[in-house]
C-alpha cells in the first residue's frame, strides 16, 4: 500500500463514522417530506393510507376542506413528530359523534410516508458516502 492507499483508506472510515448521524441529518428533510405526503392526502380528501373520508352528512360535499392546514411535521433530533391541531383532532378520532376521518397517520406506517421518510435519507447518505456522488 502506498500513501494514496492510506488516504483512500482513512477517507472511507470518516465516511463509516459519518454515519452514525445519518439519522440526525436525515430527520429534517424526511420531516420536510412527510408533512407535503400528508398535506397532499387530507387536501385530497384521503386519510394517509390512502381510504377516501366519508362526504359530509349535511350535503354530501368535501369533508375537512382545511385540514390540511391543521398538520405540522417537525424533526427532533432523530424524531419526526407529526402534530395536529384544532378541531380536526376531533374528526381524526370521530369524538363527539363525528365520523372518523383519519388525517395523520395511528398504528402502522403506510406505503407512502415510509418512502418519504426513506428519500430523507437519499442525500445525506450521498453526502457522507459517496462524496456527493449519485
Amino acid at each position: 500500500m502506498n500513501g494514496g492507499d492510506f488516504a483512500a483508506l482513512d477517507r472511507m472510515i470518516q465516511a463509516c463514522r459519518a454515519l452514525a448521524r445519518l439519522p440526525e441529518l436525515a430527520a429534517p428533510i424526511a420531516a420536510r417530506n412527510v408533512e407535503a405526503e400528508l398535506r397532499a392526502s387530507a387536501s385530497a380528501g384521503r386519510a394517509p393510507d390512502g381510504t377516501a373520508w366519508a362526504p359530509r352528512k349535511r350535503d354530501g360535499g368535501k369533508p375537512l376542506a382545511n385540514a390540511a392546514n391543521a398538520i405540522s411535521v417537525k424533526a427532533l433530533g432523530t424524531v419526526v413528530l407529526i402534530v395536529l391541531t384544532g378541531h380536526h383532532v376531533f374528526h381524526h378520532f370521530g369524538a363527539g359523534g363525528k365520523p372518523k376521518r383519519r388525517i395523520i397517520p395511528q398504528g402502522s406506517i403506510p406505503s407512502k410516508l415510509g418512502n418519504a421518510i426513506r428519500l430523507g435519507f437519499v442525500t445525506p447518505f450521498r453526502q457522507h458516502v459517496k462524496g456527493g456522488r449519485p
